[in-house]
C-alpha cells in the first residue's frame, strides 16, 4: 500500500529525531537521579501508561510470561543494558565524545551478528556505508571536543567497560528482536519489555548502591514525562515497527544520525558549538546512511 510504503520511508527519520532528544532530556534529569533509579521509575511509568492503551486499541493484555520470554530479553538488553551503561559512564565524569564512539560501533557489530545469524545479505555498497556513517561520527564528535575527545588523565576500565556493554546490549538487543520476537504482537510485547526493563534497572540500582531519592523539580518531571510519551512509548513502539519490516543493519545504521541530531539540538538549546568540522561529519554520516539504504535488498528466502 501506498501508505503503508511512506510510512516505512518516514519511519526511520521521525524515529532518529525522537530519539536523539533522550540524550538532551538526559541532561536535566541525570542531576536529580542516579542513572539506574531514573531509569526503572521511566519504566514502571511507561509499562503502567502501556496498559491502558493496549486496552483502547484493542490489544490482548499479557497473560503468560513464558510466550513474551523474548521481549523480556530485548528488553532488558535494549532498555536497561543500552540505556542504563550509556548514562552510567556519563555521570561518572565520563566525556560524551568517548562514549559517542565507542557507541559508535553499533551498527556494524549488528549488522555483524545479523549476516552470521539470521543470513542477512552484506555487500561492498552495505559495509561501506556503514564504515562510512562510523567515520563520520567519528569526525562529528572530533569537530566537537577536538581530538582528544575532551579527555583528561585517560579512562578507567571500569568506565570503559561499562560503555562496551552498552555498546553489546544494542547491539545485540536489535539482533535479537529481528530473530527471536514475535512481531504481530508489538505492543504487548514493548509492554513485557518495560516490565523486563524496569525490574532488571531496579536490580542493577542496588548492585550499584544508586540512591533511591529523587529530586523533582519542574524541570525534571517535564524531562521524564518526555522519555516516557515521546521516547520509551513514541519512539521505541516505532523502533519496533521499523525492525519488524527492515533489515537489522538497515536498521542500525539509523543510529548514525543520533549523535549529529544531538549535536544540533545542543547548539540551539544550550548554546554549544557547531564548527564546521561537526558538520562535515553530518554530512558524511548521511552519506553512510544513504549508502546502506541504497544497497541491493537480498531475495526472499
Amino acid at each position: 500500500m501506498p501508505s503503508q510504503a511512506l510510512m516505512l520511508r518516514l519511519a526511520p527519520l521521525v524515529f532518529v529525531t525522537l530519539w536523539s532528544t533522550g540524550f538532551i532530556a538526559a541532561k536535566y534529569s541525570m542531576q536529580n537521579a542516579d542513572p539506574f533509579v531514573f531509569l526503572c521509575l521511566r519504566f514502571s511509568i511507561t509499562a503502567l501508561a502501556l496498559v491502558p492503551i493496549l486496552l483502547l486499541v484493542g490489544a490482548a493484555l499479557p497473560r503468560r510470561i513464558w510466550s513474551f520470554r523474548h521481549d523480556m530479553v530485548t528488553g532488558v538488553l535494549m532498555h536497561c543494558g543500552y540505556l542504563g551503561y550509556l548514562f552510567w559512564p556519563i555521570k561518572n565524569g565520563v566525556p560524551s565524545g568517548i562514549v559517542a564512539i565507542i557507541i559508535g560501533l553499533q551498527p556494524i557489530l549488528t549488522m555483524t551478528l545479523a549476516t552470521l545469524y539470521i543470513g542477512e545479505h552484506l555487500d561492498f555498497r552495505k559495509l561501506a556505508g556503514l564504515v562510512i556513517g562510523f567515520i563520520g561520527i567519528s569526525v562529528v564528535i572530533v569537530g566537537k571536543y577536538g581530538v582528544t575527545l575532551g579527555l583528561a588523565g585517560g579512562l578507567a576500565p571500569l568506565d570503559l567497560l561499562m560503555c562496551l556493554v552498552s555498546l553489546l546490549s544494542m547491539a545485540t538487543g536489535v539482533f535479537y528482536q529481528k530473530k527471536f520476537c514475535d512481531q504481530s504482537q508489538l505492543l504487548p510485547g514493548t509492554l513485557m519489555q518495560y516490565v523486563a526493563g524496569s525490574l532488571a534497572t531496579a536490580g542493577f540500582a542496588l548492585l550499584w548502591s544508586e540512591s533511591w531519592t529523587v529530586d523533582w523539580t519542574p524541570t525534571f518531571a517535564l524531562a521524564l514525562t518526555w522519555q516516557v510519551l515521546g521516547l520509551s512509548i513514541g519512539a521505541v513502539v516505532l523502533l519496533m515497527y521499523i525492525i519488524r519490516n527492515g533489515e537489522a543493519g538497515r536498521i542500525s545504521s539509523m543510529f548514525y544520525l543520533v549523535p549529529p541530531l544531538v549535536v544540533v539540538e545542543a547548539h540551539f538549546l544550550f548554546g554549544e558549538t557547531l564548527g564546521i568540522v561537526s558538520i562535515g561529519g553530518m554530512l558524511i554520516c548521511i552519506m553512510g546512511v544513504i549508502t546502506v539504504s541504497r544497497s541491493a535488498r537480498p531475495a526472499k528466502i
